[in-house]
């Protein structure tokens, strides 16, 4: 099994060397970038980035995704533009964070042809400079539900158009991993979220709800499934751009995560 662990690790405290000190102790050494300084990383500066890419490597830690906010719009009040806009800043900034990978969404709407056709150009700016944008089934966009993600992989499936699954966020809408998204989701499967879900929505760390980590994991192994997990717990936070949880919950997460791994 050749996974490793990334973190969502703004989640840990608002100050990078509190964060990427609490990553080296966890043995943790990549880190999905969404925040920092205070700012979303939509907002850094070229140097910004390049300051904290520095700064990571000094701690063994290097940036996995640019965790990007893309498409967290309703299509009717926002244009296509501005976010095709955001996703050439996003490209750009993956290339200054040396990775190749972006976290984004589709737009709240549930018109499937309108959807694609906003998400197409995105799609080729990513092809045209090597990216890969990794869609995340965040919930009330339109490719949180599986019928829709569905539709939208076998569209779009290529190296620049893979799949970044949740399970909390699954959970919160209804469904689960492996009765609703597995088997037909691994072909497109780039990495996973580990956050939990309790039947009532409330965000628990991974394995204390019913989310089916532990067997969606174990299956994922079964198949030698090769990929990214990277803790976001949202313990104490949740929003529409990030999450918090703070240095003991972050822990308690991490152990959580590393305890079903060491079960598999």
């Amino acid at each position: 099994m050749s996974w490793k662990l990334s973190a969502f690790a703004d989640e840990i405290d608002g100050d990078i060397e509190v964060q990427f000190a609490h990553l080296k102790e966890n043995g943790i050494g990549l880190v999905d970038l969404r925040s920092a300084y205070g700012k979303n990383v939509m907002a850094l500066s070229d140097e910004e980035i390049a300051s904290y890419v520095a700064r990571a490597a000094d701690f063994g830690v290097t940036v996995n995704c640019i965790g990007s906010p893309v498409n967290k719009v309703v299509m009717a009040d926002s244009p296509a533009e501005a976010e095709l806009d955001k996703t050439k800043r996003a490209i750009e900034a993956a290339k200054f964070a040396g990775t190749n990978r972006i976290r984004f969404f589709t737009p709240q709407g549930d018109d499937f042809d309108a959807v694609c056709a906003w998400i197409e150009p995105q799609i080729k700016a990513a092809d045209e400079a090597g990216v890969v944008l990794m869609h995340e089934n965040d919930a009330k966009y339109y490719g949180a539900y599986p019928d829709n993600a569905k539709k939208l992989v076998e569209r779009f499936a290529s190296p620049s158009f893979r799949f970044a699954f949740d399970f909390a966020n699954t959970v919160q809408i209804g469904f689960r991993a492996m009765d609703d998204w597995f088997p037909w989701l691994l072909p497109y499967l780039e990495t996973i979220h580990i956050k939990d879900a309790r039947e009532d929505g409330k965000v628990v760390p991974a394995g204390e709800g019913v989310g089916q980590v532990k067997e969606t994991l174990a299956w994922l192994k079964a198949q030698g499934w090769e990929g990214v997990l990277s803790i976001e717990p949202h313990l104490q936070f949740a929003g529409d751009r990030g999450g918090f949880s703070g240095i003991e919950s972050f822990q308690i997460a991490t152990n959580a995560i590393k305890g079903i791994m060491a079960g598999l």
